[in-house]
This record gives C-alpha cells, sequence and structure tokens, in this order.
C-alpha cells in the first residue's frame, strides 16, 4: 500500500471513530422479562391501515426476544404492533436508531421496524421513517427502506422516496437501522449503507418507534395463515436502540 494511501486509511478510520464515540446511548429495550414494558410500549388493538386486526395475544417476551405471531380466525387475519409511547419519543436533529431483527418470510406477512411521529399529533410535520419492510412475496430475498413526509400547514406537500433493497435476510439475524443529520438520512443493515436520502427541507419532528406485523386487506379471504393455537414466530426482535449525536466540547 502506497503511503499517502496509508495515511488516507488511518484519517478516515480516526475520524470515524471519534464520531462515533460522540453517539450517547438514550434508549434501549432488550425485551428483559417475560412482558412488555407498559412505560415504554403501546401494545395496539384494532385495524392498522386496513391490513389485518391488531391485537397483544400475538405478541410474547421470552428469553429476551420480543416474538410477533399470525392467525387467521372466521376469515379475519390477526397479528400484533407495538409503538413507544409519546413521553418516550425522541426529537433531535442528530442520531441513529438501530434495531436486531429475524424475520420468518410468509406469504401475505410484512413486518415492520419503523420510526414515525405520533400519528394523533398534528401540529407537526407527519413523517415515517420505514427502516424495514418486506412482505413475505419475496420469499426473504429483499426488503425495503424509505422515508415519507407530509406537512399538516400543506397536505399537498408530500414526499416519499423508497428502496428495495436485494439482499437474502431470511430466518436470520440481521441490525437494520438509519442515522440522520443535517445532510439527510443513511439506511444499513450489518453497518452497512443501502440507502441514503437527502434531507434538503430540514424537517425536524418527534418520533417513536413502531414494530409489528402488517397483513393483508380484508376482502383477500384467500390467505389463511392457521388457527391461533397453532401460530408460530414470523418475527422475532433481540433489542432496538437509540442514539443522540453529541458534538465534543473543546
Amino acid at each position: 500500500m502506497r503511503l499517502h494511501s496509508l495515511l488516507f486509511l488511518v484519517i478516515f478510520t480516526g475520524a470515524a471513530l471519534a464520531q462515533e464515540s460522540n453517539y450517547k446511548l438514550v434508549f434501549e429495550e432488550n425485551f428483559d422479562g417475560n412482558k412488555l414494558d407498559p412505560e415504554t410500549w403501546d401494545i395496539r388493538s384494532g385495524n392498522w391501515y386496513g391490513r389485518g386486526n391488531c391485537t397483544g395475544d400475538a405478541l410474547t417476551v421470552k428469553d429476551g426476544v420480543l416474538s410477533i405471531t399470525a392467525w387467521t380466525e372466521n376469515k379475519l387475519h390477526w397479528s400484533g404492533r407495538i409503538t413507544m409511547k409519546n413521553s418516550r419519543n425522541f426529537g433531535f436533529l442528530q442520531g441513529k436508531v438501530e434495531g436486531r431483527l429475524r424475520v420468518n418470510p410468509v406469504t401475505g406477512v410484512c413486518p415492520i421496524f419503523s420510526s414515525n411521529t405520533d400519528e394523533k399529533d398534528a401540529k407537526q410535520p407527519q413523517m415515517g421513517i420505514e427502516i424495514f419492510s418486506s412482505w413475505g412475496q419475496e420469499k426473504g430475498r429483499a426488503y425495503s427502506t424509505g422515508i415519507g413526509w407530509a406537512d399538516p400547514n400543506n397536505a399537498a406537500q408530500k414526499k416519499e422516496r423508497k428502496q428495495e433493497n436485494s439482499f437474502s435476510f431470511g430466518k436470520f439475524w440481521h441490525t437494520y437501522g438509519v442515522e440522520w443529520d443535517g445532510a439527510g438520512y443513511r439506511f444499513t443493515m450489518d453497518g452497512k449503507v443501502r440507502m441514503a436520502v437527502k434531507n434538503t427541507e430540514g424537517i425536524a419532528a418527534r418520533r417513536g418507534i413502531t414494530l409489528g406485523c402488517m397483513l393483508p386487506m380484508p376482502e383477500q379471504k384467500s390467505y389463511d395463515f392457521g388457527p391461533k393455537g397453532k401460530a408460530k414466530p414470523l418475527y422475532d426482535v433481540d433489542w432496538v436502540k437509540v442514539w443522540q449525536f453529541v458534538p465534543a466540547t473543546k
């Protein structure tokens, strides 16, 4: 290796490590115990945007893992979803979110890991950051990332950018994340950037975390995920973490 290449590598690595040390861990969920922390999570019930029904019965916490199942009963599809409580939401301008996930791809099921603004808050831009999603039809060969937002003061100002990432992930543990700053958003898988989006609007909003399985529309009755008593985990979550970037003091 040439000298100037070696010096560049040393400088680049040093800068990366210095920046990494400026990240302060502000939230960590390892799913310890045998139930979800009610001070952190809302267990959602009812319909999820017209795609199946949510119930806490589809959520299990055991051995440090959150597992989500799905089943069909009387031609109705059921699964689970949790969202971070508003009191735990974060709104800093630079930081990152990561989660270690394992997905068993099943046709008709879409595991979701996202960072969204509160659905009921109309005072801030409605933002959705899709860190991971993948319909089972992809058979674990691709997953989607992206960002969408709308300003409540200008309903016509809606933007969305998504990308499908070709990577075989099914049934294996992987860490998915998003890092953001004034320049934009960088979506990662196992530390490697898979997608980058510029933040030209400079949007700032309080966001939380959503984990769950989206299911087919009610009219799509051809799907059958089996009875509740035989439901198996389709989506496992080992942990989720949030970091805030804290500039180094001089």
